[in-house]
């Protein structure tokens, strides 16, 4: 039995993911003509799911009106932090902007402004519980004691 290797077999190019068309190596089996192949409906099958999962922004290349939605919640959260709070948040801000800020775009560090913001509260109220060192956890983990048969 004689193996022909082979990469994607379509005929035609698959304009929904590449303009170049893919090459078989092995030769046009004869067709009815209107008939399907089982690999030529995978194809389609594959590239439908593809589509399907490919939200329009993104395939397009476009940004749709959230931006400007996103902004004003994160300007909402930062309304709501106490001055120390927003200063810190704007401190972490410019320290990711200086080292990432050449690979993210305007959208993302919205969103990264807003969560930012977001959890800064929490972090205030977990500053604001006074813990020392010698203070127990609440529970003790202990290894192995669990559910025994006796």
């Amino acid at each position: 039995m004689h193996l022909i290797p082979q990469v994607f077999d379509c005929r035609k190019p698959l304009h929904v993911l590449s303009t170049i068309p893919m090459k078989s190596q092995m030769p046009n089996p004869p067709q009815k003509p209107g008939s399907i192949t089982r690999r030529s409906f995978t194809t389609a099958a594959v590239a439908a799911a593809t589509a399907a999962l490919i939200q329009p922004a993104q395939a397009l290349g476009t940004t749709t009106g959230i931006g400007l939605q996103d902004e004003k919640s994160a300007d909402a959260a930062m309304a709501k932090l106490s001055p120390n709070a927003r200063a810190e948040v704007e401190m972490k801000l410019n320290s990711i902007f200086r080292k990432y800020g050449d690979r993210l775009n305007d959208e993302q560090k919205v969103d990264m402004r807003k969560a930012m913001a977001e959890t800064q509260s929490g972090l205030e109220k977990m500053r604001a519980f006074q813990l020392e060192n010698s203070d127990l956890p609440a529970t003790i983990f202990r290894a192995g004691e669990g559910s025994e048969k006796a």
